[in-house]
């Protein structure tokens, strides 16, 4: 079972993200326990929903590669999986990949942006501990053969003949960390890294395979801090306008600004002075 820890400051957030140095973290506004990726959460694997859309993966993704093209022409390879898959995350479809940040604090953004009369959540964990399950201690480069399935799975009815072809001895039941390439503003400046899960099985998710604290831990931020926190992000530059650098992104900062407007300036900090 995961380790849980409860945030005490707005010290501890910054304490916890300079001594994991290496690791990734990710923020849910709400208490919910797991990771999960979007297309394999409940709304998508109930069972009415299957009754009417029993592939909703292939469905989505199929028509967002039949229909992108009549938007944009700045799109990836057809056989390009797994930049199809980046492209649909970077635009909210959901999809088998899970969003991470190598940065806390905007890890931090996410949590305590919505949901103020909620708990929050923080999880990290060491993602090269996570890909020992896949034989190497590292990050895989995208002709990794692991990552291949994992992309061409959604495309493929025969899960098991895709493996043979992948020249995999076992299909992969555990997720995998990987980097995507900086293509997209947002994904630049939130630092952001994912990782790609295939269809879930018992005993087989992060925090089922990380069970070690040194490698995986949730911290729980406690909604009476939210607001608190939510100003010190201001302060330190983590914003809307710089994690979403849009229009959209400068608008909700304008209001958020406006929102936290005060007057005055504090006295100096009773630090040891320098002679």
């Amino acid at each position: 079972m995961t380790t849980v820890y409860e945030i005490e400051s707005f010290e501890n957030i910054i304490e916890i993200g300079t001594t994991f140095g290496k690791n990734w973290f990710r923020g849910h506004s709400k208490v919910i326990e797991e990771l999960t990726p979007g297309i394999f959460r409940s709304h998508y694997t109930n069972e009415f929903y299957l009754g009417l859309n029993p592939s909703p993966e292939f469905r989505i993704a199929e028509d967002f590669k039949r229909k992108a093209p009549s938007i944009t022409k700045d799109l990836p390879d057809y056989d390009n999986h797994i930049e199809w898959l980046f492209l649909m995350q970077h635009h909210g479809v959901p999809t088998r990949l899970l969003d991470w940040s190598e940065n806390i604090l905007v890890a931090t953004f996410f949590a305590i942006n919505n949901d103020y009369d909620s708990d929050a959540e923080i999880w990290s964990f060491l993602p090269w501990k996570l890909n020992e399950n896949h034989g190497f201690y590292g990050l895989p480069t995208q002709n990794n053969k692991t990552l291949l399935f994992l992309s061409q799975e959604i495309f493929h009815n025969n899960p098991e003949k895709l493996a043979i072809e992948n020249n995999i001895t076992e299909i992969p039941k555990i997720p995998m960390a990987l980097l995507p390439p900086l293509k997209h503003p947002r994904i630049t400046v939130q630092q952001s890294c994912f990782t790609i899960h295939p269809k879930p099985e018992i005993g087989f998710s992060i925090p089922e395979v990380m069970n070690d604290e040194k490698y995986l831990v949730r911290y729980i931020i406690p909604k009476r801090l939210k607001k608190e926190f939510e100003l010190k992000l201001i302060y330190l530059g983590i914003t809307y306008r710089t994690v979403f650098p849009d229009l959209d992104g400068l608008a909700r900062t304008l209001k958020q600004n406006e929102t936290f407007i005060g007057w005055g300036q504090p006295d100096p900090l009773k630090l040891k002075k320098y002679e």
